[in-house]
């Protein structure tokens, strides 16, 4: 990719005439990206690196603090000529490698300077600090002696041997896991139970500290089997949203020269995350009660969420963050993806031709924008997660620390960088010859935005998710405890077809003895009224009370045979599967039901439903979850306004991976966590996709158009309100 450097610097003076030269303990590693050479700087006393490109390194390697930076930038030219640094890639240089410590001035001996840098960074990093509250990280002590105790023993499982084992182990997790997906989505309702506050704390420690002593030993290994030692020098706590945590610094992994071993490093958290919870997996779904079942499940959470949502997603600047970057073989992608996307901008947005490129080719400026934006956009949305989830967890006394995160956030996405923003527009000397373009094409670009959000309406809708039922439908129970003997698979059936045939041997026998104890008594009785007529009265009475027995006895054996209640279709999907088992009494066998007459009945939480009882719906779109790509018309029937708390099916909730939360001590997965409103909806006739019973829709109320930030206000209001009560 062509781009345009300005060969000159304003500031060149100020540094022209320097000695630098690299730091007497800096080690340098080259590797290859691409087809093109980097180097990593390492200083070991600091745990400071820094990878640069080869014309810098070329650069860097001439400054022996006898040759002034201008001598060596000259002589650079004569070598590379076009492929030399610039005079201000050079500053940009020589400042990165200054605060880190990599580069030595020519400048006389003075410990009050080193101090004062010193205390410079240190500032820095408490502003850094201050500047976000979700991660802090606390080194307490160098593990390198421990690990290099332990390595000869741990470190065998960085082999194809031990992968093997992990590859074996992690199949049979997943075995277990799809075998019991039900029950596993069942007990999440119950994860963040006060009860299980602590436990969850106590697995989050122990995931926590054997993925960072596998980037430990990980690192330690390759970083031997290289002949570089793989030196891990810091460990301490990360506080993780305020939750203290362990972390190791295992970044001497950027010395490592091959990728497959860098990676390695990178995945080997992630692997041992996977492994803990596939061991979990398979203890949790062998036990049924105890302390351990709930820690097996708290590990199986813990780590299936870490690595989906922090170590395992690339949009974030953790382990696969750096196995992606190694993978495509773009070093320090993030900080280049935001510096191409700035690029884009000066060059086509303010006309700068002289901006520089931080992409080497058209393969890599594509990498930087997808990136770039896709990072950006999923840092927000874990952002505002977290502290939505903080805003619902927290107890009442620590309910102050949720203005305190949403102060940082807005600090982090939206003051600092408008000031950052700000401060370059009035101040950067790259502006100077076109800063009326950029502020003029600046406010354009943010007014058009203003006015798109405020004024232009954008289609908003509900959506929804619902149970396809008859319209006319009766669920059939068993009326009778009995023994499934006969039944009738699932047809067209006409008013009082039989459908089950059960029998009750306890039933029958229990009828026998009532009506032998009946004609004793009849016996007694008219022996009883030729001698004594209290006596006969008296026997009279009991005859009747077990006329009383024996009638309900004979209705309970009469409804062992259960009957049609209506014409429709009997749908009874798993009763052969109770061929010789016992019905108890309510038990559901199945329903009967007008299949030509169907209707869709659908969940909405308070939001919703507010939003549809204050507007009009301008269509209704219904899909099939297992064919979305055909969508079915619908009708808007029925709004029932009483909040209800039986969900019309299971299917529905959180149990069976339905949308709403079911309560936590709920078994049947029916019972909802809070009151929501039923929507009834009418389908279309003619339809492209066959409704069936039973089956789980998606139902999209398209409401009327408003703009995007009065739909934003609507739903954040709704938010608090719904939250705080307020």
């Amino acid at each position: 990719m062509t781009t345009a450097r300005p060969t000159f610097h304003e500031s060149w003076y100020r540094i022209s005439t320097l000695k630098p030269r690299l730091g007497t303990g800096v080690n340098v590693y080259r590797q290859q990206f691409r087809k093109r050479l980097w180097y990593v700087l390492e200083d070991p006393v600091a745990n400071e690196f820094s990878r640069i490109s080869q014309q810098a390194y070329q650069f860097i390697a001439l400054l022996d603090g006898e040759r002034t930076v201008d001598d060596v930038w000259e002589i650079c030219n004569e070598q590379m000529g076009d492929d030399a640094l610039t005079q201000g890639e050079v500053v940009q240089l020589l400042g990165r490698l200054y605060t880190t410590n990599l580069l030595h001035a020519d400048l006389p001996p003075d410990s009050q300077t080193l101090l004062n840098r010193y205390h410079s960074r240190k500032h820095q990093k408490i502003r850094d600090i201050a500047a976000n509250l979700l991660f802090v990280k606390i080194p307490l002590f160098d593990p390198d002696t421990f690990l290099n105790r332990w390595v000869g023993v741990f470190g065998r499982v960085f082999s194809k041997t031990g992968f093997f084992m992990w590859l074996c182990v992690l199949m049979l997790g997943l075995f277990w896991g799809i075998s019991n997906a039900g029950e596993l989505v069942r007990q999440s309702a119950d994860i963040l139970a006060p009860g299980n506050f602590f436990w969850l704390y106590l697995s989050s420690v122990m995931i926590k500290i054997f993925h960072e002593f596998s980037h430990a030993f990980a690192c330690k290994k390759l970083g031997q089997a290289e002949g570089n030692d793989g030196q891990v020098h810091t460990m301490g706590l990360m506080f993780l949203v305020f939750i203290p945590l362990p972390f190791v610094d295992a970044s001497s992994a950027w010395t490592l020269r091959s990728k497959w071993h860098r990676m390695a490093v990178g995945a080997a958290g992630i692997m041992t995350d996977l492994f803990i919870a596939s061991i979990a997996m398979i203890f949790w779904a062998n036990t049924s009660t105890g302390t351990l079942h709930i820690i097996a499940y708290n590990m199986i959470f813990i780590a299936g969420i870490s690595t989906l949502l922090f170590n395992g997603n690339p949009l974030l600047r953790f382990d696969a963050y750096y196995i992606l970057a190694d993978l495509i073989e773009i070093p320090n992608l993030s900080s280049r993806a935001q510096k191409h996307l700035h690029y884009l901008v000066k060059r086509y947005a303010w006309n700068i031709v002289e901006a520089s490129d931080s992409a080497y080719s058209t393969s890599e400026g594509a990498w930087f924008v997808f990136y770039g934006i896709a990072s950006w956009v999923y840092r927000i949305f874990i952002s505002v997660r977290i502290i939505l989830f903080l805003s619902d967890r927290l107890p009442e006394e620590l309910f102050l620390f949720i203005p305190i995160l949403i102060a940082s956030a807005l600090f982090m996405w939206i003051i600092k960088p408008l000031h950052r923003f700000a401060s370059y527009m009035r101040n950067s000397n790259e502006l100077q010859q076109h800063r009326p373009r950029a502020v003029g094409t600046t406010a354009a670009a943010f007014g058009f935005l203003g006015f798109c959000l405020l004024c232009v309406p954008v289609s908003d809708y509900v959506r929804l998710e619902g149970i396809v039922e008859p319209v006319d439908m009766t669920t059939i129970y068993a009326q009778t405890e009995g023994r499934v003997q006969e039944w009738k698979p699932s047809s067209e059936v006409t008013c009082q077809t039989p459908l089950v045939k059960t029998t009750n041997p306890e039933l029958e026998t229990k009828r026998k003895r009532l009506t032998a104890e009946k004609n004793a008594l009849e016996i007694e009785q008219r022996l009883a009224q030729t001698k004594d007529l209290a006596a006969a009265q008296f026997l009279n009475e009991q005859i009747k009370a077990l006329d009383l027995k024996i009638k309900r006895v004979n209705d309970q054996l009469e409804s062992l045979d259960i009957h049609a209640p209506l014409s429709g279709t009997w749908i009874a999907s798993d009763i052969s599967k109770k061929q010789g088992l016992y019905l108890t009494r309510g038990q559901e066998v199945g329903f009967v039901g007008n299949l030509d007459r169907l209707q869709i009945r659908a969940t909405a939480g308070q939001a919703m439903a507010a939003a549809l009882f204050e507007q009009t719906a301008e269509s209704l779109e219904i899909r099939v979850k297992n064919h979305p790509h055909k969508p079915i018309n619908g009708t808007l029937k029925e709004i029932f306004p009483a909040g209800s708390e039986i969900l019309p099916s299971r299917a529905l909730g959180y149990s069976a991976g339905g949308a709403m939360a079911t309560a936590q001590d709920d078994r049947k997965g029916t019972q909802a966590a809070e009151n929501f409103f039923e929507i009834r909806i009418i389908p279309e006739n003619n339809t492209p996709v066959r409704l069936l019973v039973g089956q789980r829709v998606i139902a999209r109320i398209e409401l009327s158009a408003k703009p995007l930030a009065v739909q934003w206000w609507t739903s954040l209001r709704q938010l608090f309100q719904r939250r705080y009560y307020i």
